[in-house]
């Protein structure tokens, strides 16, 4: 029974490990999407986003100047993204979620390894049991053969006089 109540326990902890994961990742996508619109923002207050922005404006008269602007702005929000992406990549988040993702990987291993011992154990008992009770049955059989054995042969003899 202790070796259950260890499995269950083992079980257990590799449930609230990857619990902890989970949670842990859902803050990453946060931080994410914050540092995005931390981003976004940051571009749309730069230069090149105004004067994309005022010169879309006049993009009815002049077309190709616009389209200038445009290339402009998309370069800048590139740079931008990059820079975010690489604070975000050594962030606590990431940092805390790699390490619960690993915790977790190893109780689930820990849980699963437990499990297969237990069920070796309990398997290797119950054909010890079972050859047991053949042997005993076994046993018992030859023995009442035996005696049948031996009774007929009393009976043959006492007929025979």
């Amino acid at each position: 029974m202790a070796s259950t109540r260890k499995t269950k326990k083992q079980v257990k902890e590799a449930r609230k490990q990857i619990g902890k994961a989970a949670d842990s990742l859902g803050k990453v996508g946060r931080k994410a999407v914050q540092t995005a619109t931390k981003t976004a923002r940051e571009v749309a207050k730069t230069r090149d986003a105004k004067t994309a922005k005022k010169q879309a404006k006049a993009a009815s008269k002049a077309v190709g100047v616009a389209v200038d602007a445009g290339v402009e702005l998309v370069k800048t929000a590139a740079g931008a993204a990059r820079k975010s992406a690489k604070g975000l990549a050594g962030s606590k988040e990431v940092k805390r979620a790699s390490k619960n993702v690993s915790k977790a990987a190893g109780a689930s291993r820990a849980a699963a390894k437990a499990t297969t011992k237990t069920a070796r154990k309990q398997s290797a008992a119950a054909v010890k049991q079972a050859r047991a009770r053949s042997a005993a049955a076994a046993k018992k059989s030859s023995a009442a053969a035996k005696k049948a054995q031996s009774k007929a042969k009393s009976t043959a003899k006492k007929v025979s006089r």
